[in-house]
C-alpha cells in the first residue's frame, strides 16, 4: 500500500511510511481497504479486487459498463495490470477455498 493511500484510508498519524512495509502493519491496511472495496461493491468479489487494484471509481465505470455479467466485467476493465491481478487473485482464492472449506 502506498503512503498516499494508507492517509487516505485513515493511517495514524504516529505511523511513519516505512511502517507500511511491516507486514503486521501493512496486512491489516491492506484487509481494511479490500473489505471497504469490497462492501462498496456489493460483495461481488471481481468488483473488489478491481477496485482494489485499479481504483474504485474505475471498479464503479467497469460494473455499470458489464451491467452485471461478470465475464464482461473482467473485459470492461481497461488496465491490462488490473484484468491479469483480478484473473490471478480469483484463480488462488478458489484454490484456498477448496483447500480449507468444511468437507460436506
Amino acid at each position: 500500500m502506498c503512503p498516499s493511500l494508507a492517509k487516505a484510508i485513515g493511517w495514524p498519524i504516529n505511523y511513519g511510511p516505512d511502517q507500511l512495509y511491516q507486514p503486521n502493519v501493512s496486512i491489516i491496511f491492506g484487509s481494511y481497504y479490500l473489505a471497504s472495496n469490497r462492501d462498496l461493491m456489493g460483495g461481488d468479489l471481481y468488483g473488489a479486487l478491481a477496485a482494489y487494484n485499479g481504483g474504485p471509481g474505475n471498479a464503479l465505470e467497469w460494473e455499470r459498463l458489464s451491467r452485471g455479467d461478470p465475464d464482461l466485467f473482467l473485459e470492461s476493465v481497461r488496465f491490462e495490470e488490473t484484468r491479469q491481478y483480478i484473473r490471478n487473485i480469483y484463480e488462488i482464492y478458489v484454490i484456498y477455498r477448496r483447500l480449507y472449506s468444511p468437507i460436506q
